[in-house]
């Protein structure tokens, strides 16, 4: 695995390299024919990057992981569920890692600092809860359409 980290790394940071000699208004281009702009691309290989390495981190729990396309870098950028199961499904999995890494979550990780702009730098301890809560609150905005639609009560 150290290889295969050495050559993510320097693949990388040629990109980040690239990303540096360019200017803003390059950055929000689409290819001329269609397609993502460099920033969507940016976006995509982020969040299926760091899905990816909360996969790893959720095999420390588990012997057997699925995994949804959008770990595997597929669709990242938002498609849509197929279906209500497959749905309850991505629920069901951002459930269950969700319990088993805040559950083993050690004090020394929740003292560490990120730094999330616009909020500056804050523990994982603090950040955690406003996730935690931030994801409730979204869950509640998706009931609420659906009681304004008529599909539950």
């Amino acid at each position: 695995m150290q290889s295969l980290a050495t050559d993510a790394a320097t693949a990388l940071s040629a990109f980040e390299d690239t990303l540096l000699s360019i200017s803003d208004a390059n950055l929000h281009q689409a290819d001329p024919e269609g397609g993502w702009t460099v920033a969507q691309i940016v976006s995509h290989m982020h969040i299926s990057g760091i899905l990816f390495i909360g996969d790893l981190d959720r095999l420390r729990h588990h012997d057997r992981l699925f995994m949804f396309r959008e770990e595997l870098g597929h669709d990242a950028v938002g498609a849509p569920p197929a279906s209500t199961a497959e749905a309850a499904a991505r629920i069901a999995s951002l459930r269950v890692a969700l319990s088993d890494c805040l559950a083993n979550a050690d004090d020394s990780e929740l003292g560490k600092t990120v730094e999330v702009p616009p909020f500056g730098e804050l523990t994982m301890g603090v950040l955690a809860p406003g996730i935690v809560g931030h994801l409730s609150g979204h869950a509640d905005q998706a009931r609420a359409i659906l009681r304004k639609r008529g599909a539950v009560t």
